[in-house]
């Protein structure tokens, strides 16, 4: 009987900790997007142009040196901020400068962003500049899409404008 009673208790014990555990679990509904709403992500992470040209350096110190000591360029090692703009349906929802990673701004500029837009058709253009020298975008990409409700499109960019 003793045992019976232990045994009894100790599936008591359980359950209040197992119920409130499962009832926490079931309880917090989450829904990831409206209902009739899609998901948008621009993933971006790309190393702008080098501003400026390679030169030579004739400072006076470095005139006197040996040949082999001195350098024979000095290259610029900054590079463009991107310039990145996305319109959907003829209105802008993104547009924005990205700065360059690193101490010297040589690195690489990274963006992530999410938009929550209506499922549907609609007409994307993504643009891009990544030469300070240049107006405009130089690298583009202008396409229709159609959303379905819930549906996640990600645009990368590896050596041009990818929809997955």
């Amino acid at each position: 009987m003793a045992k019976a009673s232990r045994y009894l208790g100790q599936a008591l014990l359980y359950a209040l900790f197992f119920l409130p555990i499962a009832w926490l679990t079931h309880q917090p509904t989450h829904t990831h997007l409206e209902p009739g709403m899609a998901e948008l992500k621009i993933a971006v992470r790309h190393a702008g142009k080098i501003i400026g040209q390679c030169g030579t350096d004739n400072s006076a110190p470095e005139v006197l040196l040996p040949e082999h000591v001195t350098r024979p360029e000095i290259c610029p090692r900054e590079r463009s901020p991107l310039q990145l703009e996305l319109l959907l349906d003829g209105e802008t929802l993104y547009r924005a400068t990205v700065a360059p990673s690193g101490l010297h701004n040589d690195g690489v500029s990274s963006m992530y962003r999410r938009f929550r837009v209506p499922a549907g058709r609609h007409h994307l253009a993504l643009r891009m500049n990544d030469d300070a020298a240049r107006e405009g975008a130089t690298w583009e990409l202008v396409a229709p899409i159609e959303l379905a409700p819930a549906q996640v499109l990600v645009a990368t960019f590896k050596e041009g404008f990818r929809l997955q």
